[in-house]
C-alpha cells in the first residue's frame, strides 16, 4: 500500500518553477547538442559528396598492377610477349613491331610509336606472340582505350587454354571507328593510353600500361 500511495504521488506531481527551469534547460541542451550532431553529420556528408564528385570526375589514363594472388604471380613470373604487330588488315602491310616485352611491362609505362597512317586502316590485324611457363585455363583480355583521361573504347579478347611451357601466337583484328569521328593524330599522339587487363577465367593476374605516339 506504501508503494501505492508514493507511486500515486509522485504520479501526480507538478513541477515547481525551479524544476520547470533545470527541464528546459536540459530540453534546449538536448535540442542543442541533437543540432550539433546534425550539423556533424551535415560536414561529415558535405565532405563525402565532395571526395565523391572528386574521384569521379579525375582523369583517367590507367595503371599498372600486378596481382597480390599466388597462382597469378606464377603466370607472371613466366609470362613474355616475344613480340607484337600490327598490319593492315586489308593489304597485310606491316605497319609497326615490338620488341621483346619481360617482366618491366609490369613495372613501368611502356611507349609504342606507331605511323600515323595507321589511322587510315579500315581494319588492324594485330599478332602477339608469347611464352607461358604456367598452363592457363582461359587466358583472355580486357583493353581500355583512354584519350586525355576518358575512356573512349572498351575491348575484350579471348585466347583460351594455354600449355604449360608454350609458345603461342595470337591473331585478333580491331575494326577502326568511323572516319568522320577519328580525331587528327597530332591530337592524339602521346594522349591515348591503352590499359591491357590479363586474366585466366575469372582470376585478375596484371595490368600494363601503354602511351601511343603516332609519327
Amino acid at each position: 500500500m506504501k508503494v501505492g500511495a508514493m507511486e500515486s504521488k509522485y504520479g501526480d506531481s507538478k513541477l515547481g518553477d525551479d524544476d520547470k527551469a533545470s527541464s528546459k534547460y536540459m530540453d534546449d541542451e538536448k535540442k542543442s547538442s541533437s543540432k550539433k550532431v546534425d550539423d556533424d553529420f551535415d560536414d561529415d556528408d558535405v565532405e563525402a559528396d565532395r571526395d565523391w564528385s572528386s574521384l569521379m570526375n579525375a582523369k583517367k589514363e590507367g595503371e599498372i598492377k600486378v596481382s597480390n594472388d599466388p597462382d597469378a604471380l606464377k603466370i607472371v613470373e613466366g609470362f613474355r610477349i616475344n613480340y607484337m604487330n600490327m598490319r593492315d588488315a586489308v593489304s597485310g602491310k606491316l605497319m609497326w613491331q615490338s620488341g621483346a616485352w619481360n617482366e618491366e611491362m609490369w613495372q613501368e609505362e611502356k611507349e609504342a610509336r606507331i605511323p600515323a597512317e595507321i589511322l587510315g586502316c579500315r581494319a588492324v590485324s594485330r599478332e602477339i606472340n608469347f611464352t607461358s611457363r604456367e598452363e592457363m585455363r582461359n587466358f583472355r583480355l580486357e583493353q581500355r582505350v583512354f584519350f586525355q583521361g576518358v575512356c573512349m573504347e572498351e575491348w575484350f579478347f579471348e585466347f583460351g587454354f594455354v600449355i604449360p611451357g608454350s609458345t603461342n601466337t595470337w591473331q585478333q583484328t580491331i575494326e577502326a571507328a568511323d572516319p568522320n569521328s577519328m580525331l587528327p593524330a597530332s591530337m592524339l599522339s602521346g594522349n591515348v593510353t591503352i590499359e591491357t587487363s590479363f586474366y585466366d577465367s575469372d582470376l585478375f593476374v596484371s595490368k600494363s600500361l601503354v602511351r601511343v605516339f603516332y609519327d
